[in-house]
């Protein structure tokens, strides 16, 4: 029976080895498996680095534009911004600085450096800031975020929660360059109290390239009560002011005459008036008043410049260091119009070249948005 005994220790002594062996070397197993699945990634890994691939969401470019969001959100929305003057010789002139930026027009802000900003007492929005982003053109608005001149940017401020239901999702300032045509980009919201409603201010920084900043024709006066100027409102349709370097209005006939409108800048959603006599002109709210008569593009008084039975008006635009002249709008009309003495044509949003876009008004509205 001792004998018995001991022969069956033995055995289970013999099957607790097995057993041993047999983990470790389930262990061992498991262990070269993993090391082997190391290797591999690390293999992958060297390969897709060495054949410029990414993996995941860790594209240099995407973070850098991601870091320009947030840093651009932050100083749009925490500092109520300042403005520096240039003086006569272009040199920054810091004693003439001023925080108010936002009560000078868009004119003198394109004379000057400005960092953009829309903070208010306690943290608040303040809304005549963000009033007087219409001031500021969109190069400006880059540049004073600190942002290199290859950025693009889209900027919306929309209402989300009001007691009045009727403002939620009203838009109170929306521009700049689409995504849609961006390599990439990156996008940051931040939600600020404004006269007791919440605002979302939306800022994207992308890569798709300046979107242009535009003007247009709106309404025209060809055949002026006889003494009076003939004159042409221009509007600028975007959230942002546009410089008026580069752009011009012409006519074409007798061989085109055509002349740059000048400089300075007009706010977003401002109209300006070019006319043939200045001191002679009606207008009705227009911040900039320009002459065109001393060119020949407009009449003034019994000499003539446009065409009542045939003619053309083109608003042209030069890209800044180019030398090529763009055509931008073209208005063309013969005698099937049927423009008569003291009728004005306003554009009703139509094609330009229909007759129909354009409704008849008797004496015009020169300078009225």
């Amino acid at each position: 029976m001792a004998v018995g005994r001991c022969g069956s220790s033995v055995q289970r002594l013999q099957r607790k080895e097995d057993d041993l062996r047999a983990s470790e070397e389930a262990i061992t197993a498991v262990i070269e498996f993993l090391t082997a699945f190391v290797l591999f990634l690390i293999i992958v890994t060297a390969f897709l680095s060495l054949s410029g691939l990414m993996l995941g969401s860790n594209h240099p470019k995407s973070d850098q534009l991601d870091e320009y969001a947030l840093q651009s959100i932050q100083k749009l929305t925490s500092d109520p911004g300042w403005f520096v003057p240039l003086d006569s010789y272009g040199d920054r002139d810091i004693s003439n600085a001023t925080a108010d930026w936002h009560l000078l027009n868009a004119s003198v802000l394109l004379r000057g450096d400005l960092q953009p900003g829309l903070s208010g007492a306690f943290g608040k929005l303040d809304e005549s800031r963000l009033a007087a982003l219409s001031n500021v053109t969109q190069d400006q608005f880059i540049r004073g975020l600190g942002l290199p001149d290859w950025c693009s940017v889209n900027l919306t401020v929309k209402v989300v929660e009001s007691e009045d239901s009727e403002r939620i999702g009203i838009l109170l300032f929306q521009d700049g360059a689409s995504r849609r045509s961006a390599g990439n980009s990156a996008t940051t919201n931040r939600l600020m109290m404004a006269d007791g409603e919440t605002l979302q201010i939306t800022f994207e920084v992308h890569d798709a390239g300046r979107t242009p900043t535009d003007l247009i024709i709106t309404e025209f006066m060809v055949e002026p009560i006889i003494g009076f100027p003939e004159w042409v409102e221009l509007q600028n349709p975007d959230g942002f002011a546009t410089n008026l370097t580069g752009w011009g209005l012409g006519r074409t006939t007798e061989g085109g005459v055509h002349s740059l409108i000048g400089d300075g800048a007009l706010a977003g959603g401002e109209v300006l008036l070019c006319s043939g006599r200045p001191s002679l002109q009606e207008n009705g709210g227009s911040v900039i008043l320009l002459d065109l008569g001393t060119s020949g593009v407009l009449g003034r008084g019994a000499i003539d410049g446009l065409r009542n039975y045939t003619d053309t008006l083109q608003l042209t635009w030069n890209p800044p260091g180019s030398a090529e002249t763009s055509i931008v709008q073209e208005v063309p009309w013969d005698t099937s119009w049927g423009i008569i003495g003291d009728q004005a044509l306003d554009w009703n949003g139509g094609e330009l070249e229909n007759s129909t876009s354009w409704d008849r008004v008797s004496g015009g509205t020169p300078g009225v948005r």
